[in-house]
């Protein structure tokens, strides 16, 4: 893994570059007064709440609540991670990233065959609009398939001529770019000559495969008839492993303004063709079903994954297949949901037949993960009877078990199927069902490949540490909300025969995980989103004399926004004169649970009882510290008295 990048550097990229062009660059702004404001990048709106201070160098949206610098802007509005962001803005400022000591990762090993790679892909597309036989290309693409030319220009089509070494002669003119290239996987050498090559793609529509950075690591090529193979790949390099990529994960964060949920398809034109009608946010396996480490990757973008398949039997076997690869990577608060589509018809055809509206109403009505995983263990009952019902009983745990043992999800499940098979969830929850041959395989072939593997901590963990917990508090708040369930009306598709085949399917909404931010910090974040309610709530002086520096921050939010009851959060941030105070506040938002305390229905409550905590806390540490001798007489006991009225006391 690359050394970590140096504190010094992250200051001097912050001070070298100017927030305002770096948005500006992305939307629309206007002045208005000493800052600049307009429609938010990060949420749907019709009139402008997001506005940036280029003194403070900082942005904020009153809508949705997202704020930050430059580098959390452009990771949120480019769909980065911390590195990538840096690397970004290094580029724009003319600065090169530093590395403390640390072993070059794969890419930078391979720079210069991601240069031959990046070189091969201009050369396609050159050859799409200059080629003599361009046009066999250009109608197969605009007639055929139905695509605009802008379309091809966002995923870089471009056209393989006929001919055993156009690529060669354009880019391998020297013996270094023919190994560059082979290795590659863009030559082939000639078995009868070694040190001869020929190029892999021939007579071919070219997609370049980018990996989520935009680099360009393989390459698909679409025959244009019935010729065999219809679509060949790019063998697996050392920049490439077709297991672990998407098509089209990097036009997808690029283009899908807002990007909450992604839409896994079988084909590269499936997943063009639906970006041509407005649908950007699908991505392709790779010759590859779908598998585990796609599902993981996937869920640190965004919180929904809809799997799309053909109606078909390959299409049911595919989706099964998705089924068990996200069983073991599920976590609380995500959704993987599946779409199937009509026989005959794949995301290309429908979405030409039916448009964009229609195709979307089809991903609001796919089925849950539950409603799917329950389905076949049904499916695969032959018997109608108590025996067939107990087969679907370990069926569906052999699958249920699959799932980590801590996600509130496994325990929702359990329960839908004691619900459905009668036996009693603690019954099922404790039984022990052997996995299946697959089922190693799966578990097997998950722990052997991992994502990523090192001992050292990332960039994004070094710059951005996990919140600690209060000093009072041993755990992070847990007060879940209870989770609701909604009857969707859809019938069942079990089969028929078995006593619960009348059941409909339950889509389930998770309650959130346990905070990493403190007690403390929960109240603080409730503040900040809602300011209204600090006129409802009072922080009596004992606390506020006692205020650590998290109760102070806390304190000082309050002030503000009893003070100036019709202020908002940007006026605070606008006002505050304390960089310790700005820093905290822009951590607080930027923070994943804003989205959660932004909608919880009783904020006031959450921030009164923080402070009903803490007045009991004050209260217990001062007969701790006063100890049995000082209440030995009257004048004493009544002054503990006294200051513990007054802590529970609200100021008139």
């Amino acid at each position: 893994m690359a050394g970590r990048i140096p504190d010094q550097f992250i200051d001097e990229l912050l001070a070298r570059t100017d927030l305002t062009d770096v948005v500006a660059s992305r939307i629309s702004l206007k002045k208005t007064g000493q800052n600049y404001s307009g429609l938010c990048p990060f949420h749907n709106e019709k009139s402008p709440s997001f506005s940036l201070n280029p003194n403070k160098q900082f942005y904020y949206c009153f809508g949705c609540g997202a704020g930050g610098n430059a580098i959390s802007f452009v990771m949120e509005h480019d769909h980065l991670d911390f590195v990538d962001a840096i690397e970004v803005l290094a580029k724009d400022a003319g600065m090169e990233v530093p590395r403390e000591q640390g072993a070059p990762d794969r890419y930078e090993q391979n720079a210069e065959l991601l240069k031959r790679l990046s070189e091969s892909s201009q050369f396609y597309q050159k050859q799409l609009t200059q080629h003599p036989d361009k046009k066999k290309a250009t109608d197969y693409l605009s007639k055929d398939r139905g695509l605009s030319g802008q379309i091809a220009k966002v995923f870089g089509l471009g056209y393989a001529p006929a001919g055993w070494d156009n690529l060669l002669k354009d880019v391998g003119t020297r013996a270094e770019s023919q190994e560059q290239l082979l290795h590659g996987g863009m030559l082939i050498e000639k078995k009868e000559q070694p040190g001869h090559y020929y190029d892999r793609f021939r007579d071919r529509i070219i997609f370049p495969i980018r990996d989520s950075r935009g680099r360009v690591i393989a390459f698909g090529g679409r025959a244009f008839g019935d010729e065999k193979p219809k679509y060949l790949n790019s063998p697996e390099t050392p920049v490439f492993q077709k297991s672990q990529e998407l098509y089209g994960l990097f036009e997808a964060k690029q283009n899908t303004p807002i990007f909450d949920q992604i839409i896994v398809v079988e084909g590269y034109m499936d997943v063009i063709v639906l970006a041509q009608h407005g649908i950007t946010n699908a991505v392709a396996t790779l010759g590859t079903s779908v598998n585990s480490q796609h599902i993981r990757k996937l869920f640190k973008l965004v919180s929904k994954v809809i799997l799309c398949f053909d109606g078909d039997k390959a299409g049911r076997a595919a989706a099964i297949r998705g089924l068990e690869a996200s069983l073991p990577v599920m976590q609380d608060e995500k959704q993987v949901r599946f779409l199937f589509l009509p026989d005959g018809e794949d995301p290309d055809s429908l979405v030409r037949k039916e448009g964009k509206e229609a195709f979307n109403h089809r991903l609001e009505d796919s089925s849950s993960l539950s409603h799917v995983l329950l389905e076949h263990a049904r499916n695969q009952v032959t018997l109608g009877d108590e025996e067939g019902e107990a087969q679907f009983t370990r069926n569906a745990m052999s699958m249920i078990q699959q799932i980590p043992k801590e996600l509130t999800f496994r325990s929702i499940l359990i329960k839908q199927l004691s619900d459905q098979s009668g036996i009693d969830k603690d019954t099922l929850g404790n039984t022990a069902i052997p996995k299946t041959r697959h089922q190693q395989q799966n578990t097997t072939e998950s722990s052997a490949a991992p994502e990523h593997t090192s001992n050292t901590t990332s960039d994004e963990e070094y710059y951005y540490p996990p919140a600690t917990y209060d000093e009072y508090d041993s755990q992070p708040s847990q007060e879940y909300s209870t989770p609701t369930h909604y009857d969707s009306g859809k019938k069942s598709t079990f089969k028929k025969g078995g006593k619960f085949n009348k059941f409909k399917e339950k889509e389930v909404y998770f309650p959130p995980a346990p905070s990493s931010l403190s007690r403390i910090k929960q109240a603080s974040l409730c503040l900040l989103l809602h300011p209204h309610i600090a006129k409802e709530i009072d922080i009596p002086d004992p606390l506020i004399n006692q205020a650590n520096d998290e109760l102070q921050t806390l304190c000082k939010i309050w002030r503000y926004f009893s003070k100036y009851p019709n202020h908002n959060t940007g006026h605070l941030l606008g006002s505050a004169n304390n960089t310790q105070i700005i820093q905290e506040i822009q951590t607080l938002l930027n923070h994943p649970d804003a989205i959660i305390k932004l909608d919880i229905p009783n904020p006031e409550k959450e921030v009164i009882d923080t402070i009903s905590f803490k007045e009991n806390k004050l209260g217990e540490e001062y007969l701790k510290n006063k100890g049995p001798a000082s209440i030995d007489t009257d004048e004493n006991k009544q002054d503990i008295r006294n200051r513990i009225e007054q802590m529970r006391q609200k100021k008139s």
